[in-house]
């Protein structure tokens, strides 16, 4: 009877990764403002991440399914990058880049909600899979890997259930190598939705790389999909 009992309250209390998702987004805007970046430490992550901290300021913009938008003026230039679907367009006048690319098989270059915090629902649908763990206090603790099968790159994320956002986010490349540790920090409530405001970028060496804010924050505001034209 003791066995019964328990192997019930251990199926009862184990979590999925539905308790994860932010399923009450739908769409999202904010500014993120970088705060601090020490580019040697960025570069020690990755040279391509260190390169997202030069914009001091980037208007982000999302809306569900899987549609991003991120606008940035860099020393006088217009800069934009739009993912949709599969699709990513970009305009980088500075370094005359200016393309068009299928990002399907290339998880990597996919940038999401994941990048600030937040997992959705077309993520959870199309995009990335989830693991529990274990739990960790009030925290559950997911293994997330891209449904890609031929990128095993993997983030370790510190779930809130209750306010459904990342409080931590380990990330390894697809060697199993620690590249950095993200804190998330500062959550406010829009229209039901949690958003972090607050990204502490920590690299390999546990040495802090970047801190970034986010303000302006508004949720379900009901973005118009040309914005997210590609």
């Amino acid at each position: 009877m003791t066995t019964l009992i328990a192997a019930f309250a251990v199926a009862i209390a184990a979590p999925t990764f539905d308790d994860a998702i932010s399923n009450k987004l739908e769409d999202l805007t904010f500014t993120a403002k970088v705060v601090s970046a020490t580019r040697s430490e960025l570069r020690k992550i990755n040279p391509d991440f260190a390169l997202g901290y030069e914009a001091k300021e980037v208007k982000v913009l999302w809306k569900e399914p899987m549609m991003i938008r991120l606008n940035a003026n860099q020393a006088g230039e217009n800069i934009t990058y739009i993912i949709n679907g599969t699709t990513k367009t970009y305009n980088v006048p500075r370094i005359g880049a200016r393309g068009r690319e299928d990002v399907s098989k290339s998880p990597g270059k996919h940038q999401t909600l994941l990048d600030f915090g937040l997992l959705t629902k077309s993520m959870k649908q199309s995009f990335i899979k989830g693991t529990y763990v274990r739990t960790e206090g009030s925290l559950h603790v997911f293994d997330v890997n891209y449904q890609f099968s031929g990128d095993p790159t993997r983030h370790r994320v510190w779930v809130d259930p209750q306010r459904r956002y990342i409080t931590r986010r380990m990330w390894y490349n697809r060697k199993g190598e620690l590249l950095a540790t993200f804190i998330y920090e500062n959550p406010v409530e829009r229209n039901g939705v949690w958003v972090p405001t607050r990204t502490t970028v920590r690299n390999s060496e546990n040495k802090v790389a970047g801190v970034t804010e986010y303000t302006d924050v508004r949720v379900n505001t009901g973005l118009a999909a040309s914005n997210f034209a590609v």
